[in-house]
């Protein structure tokens, strides 16, 4: 801040702490409500400072277009919101044959129910957390003025979709440099991955008369919605030896996720050499994608999925339940100690005896994750055997703000809301604004 604003300030806060002290009677008992009275005024300061400067600024642009010959038409009063509430501004049109100009519109980018980029922050800052509703009570509880829940939800994610590019793009850029001697600095310890999916909960208007709407929209009778469940991807990369985690997170296929998950990776210093351990669930395509795009991975197969998969094996067998316990924590625990060869072959040659659908199933889970269940190995080594920390991600990532009770999204707002969650997730919040505002203000 330049010095002569720092002088003003001062005098201006010697004025009213003046005023204060002069007319107020009752200071030592609202000594505790003091900031809430100079906020009001500092915001009434702000307001109406902001409202001066744009219209000198405002004047001194209409009176440069009178110079080159143009003559106001017309001038109407729009309505703008700053952070200190809204202003009153009139828009001059002006006109001569061949040329025209509106200098607030076209040169200050002044709209009429227009935002300052301050505004839209905040805006995105509350809607982020929570419904737009809610996002709008608590902008006029912090900001003293409102701002509608749907112009709160059209701000969040406009806002949003740049925020998807933002991260795509950062993580393209990290992912070029896969490789590339002394770009990085290289991890001294093996690097852990996440990747793990949850489902969100969409809905688009169809005609009533489509089989797969419901029930009718409301106030559109004809209209109902088609209600899907699509999976949203989650990942998560970190220094085994450290608690930061960077997320990635995406409604796409593996590849495309993990690959996302790969650049993120390289961000935090993995190169060719790093040793990278993946822990996941059983999900079918995702070992075989991240085995794909981090070469020479060790994979450790989620302990609590093997140990479903035998507890509902158990049950297809018939096994009374009081018995289930031991015959799965027998073989677990043989598993775990790297017999998961005798395990298998016990198990096949009873499928030999009696056939059974989920017995085979299981073989076959063993037999893909036959590398991935030594869990007293690996955990000797230091390595994780649960993929409780992609779990948990799901929960305060993407579900804490698009899996609130009742909420449905549009399936194109699906990838840049979750943008949104992975900015402020991954420490990119400021940054992102930060360019945002480079880019603006170079337009």
């Amino acid at each position: 801040m330049q010095e002569c604003y720092q002088n003003m300030i001062a005098d201006v806060s010697a004025s009213i702490a003046q005023n204060f002290l002069s007319n107020e009677t009752d200071l030592v008992s609202r000594s505790i409500f003091l900031d809430s009275d100079v906020a009001e005024i500092t915001r009434q300061i702000g307001l109406e400072t902001t409202k001066i400067i744009m219209e000198v600024t405002l004047d001194n642009l209409v009176k440069e277009k009178q110079s080159e010959g143009l003559v106001i038409q017309r001038k109407p009063t729009i309505k703008y919101n700053v952070i200190f509430g809204k202003i009153s501004l009139e828009s001059p049109y002006l006109w001569a044959k061949g040329n025209s100009a509106n200098p607030l519109i076209n040169e200050m980018g002044i709209t009429c129910q227009g935002r300052s980029e301050t505004v839209n922050r905040a805006l995105t800052d509350f809607g982020i957390e929570e419904s737009f509703c809610h996002a709008s009570e608590r902008f006029a509880e912090h900001y003293k003025y409102d701002v509608g829940p749907s112009a709160v939800s059209r701000v969040t994610k406009q806002i949003a979709q740049e925020a998807l590019e933002y991260t795509e793009s950062k993580l393209a850029d990290a992912g070029q440099k896969y490789g590339v001697a002394d770009i990085n600095e290289e991890l001294t310890g093996p690097l852990l991955i996440e990747l793990d999916g949850c489902e969100i909960r969409t809905a688009v208007t169809a005609p009533l008369k489509n089989t797969e709407a419901t029930s009718p929209v409301w106030k559109l009778p004809k209209k109902g919605k088609i209600v899907k469940w699509r999976d949203v991807r989650i990942g998560l990369t970190r220094s085994l030896g450290e608690v930061s985690k960077t997320y990635v997170g995406k409604m796409s296929s593996y590849p495309e996720v993990a690959g996302l998950l790969h650049n993120a990776s390289v961000m935090v210093g993995m190169t060719p050499h790093t040793e990278v351990i993946g822990v996941s669930d059983g999900g079918i395509g995702l070992k075989e994608e991240l085995e794909n795009q981090f070469p020479g991975l060790q994979f450790i197969l989620d302990k609590t999925h093997l140990k479903d998969h035998l507890y509902e094996t158990a049950k297809a067998l018939g096994i009374p339940e009081k018995e289930r316990w031991e015959w799965v924590s027998t073989r677990l625990k043989d598993i775990s100690e790297g017999e998961v060869g005798r395990i298998k072959e016990e198990l096949e040659n009873e499928y030999e005896r009696e056939p059974n659908h989920r017995l085979k199933r299981l073989i076959g889970y063993l037999t893909r994750f036959y590398d991935a269940l030594n869990y007293d190995d690996f955990k000797k080594k230091g390595f994780p055997i649960g993929s409780g920390e992609v779990e948990s991600a799901h929960k305060s990532v993407p579900q804490k703000r698009l899996k609130l009770p009742g909420a449905s999204w549009h399936p194109d707002s699906i990838n840049p809301m979750p943008a949104l969650r992975v900015l402020r997730a991954d420490d990119w919040w400021e940054d992102f604004w930060i360019v945002r505002t480079e880019r603006k203000l170079a337009a």
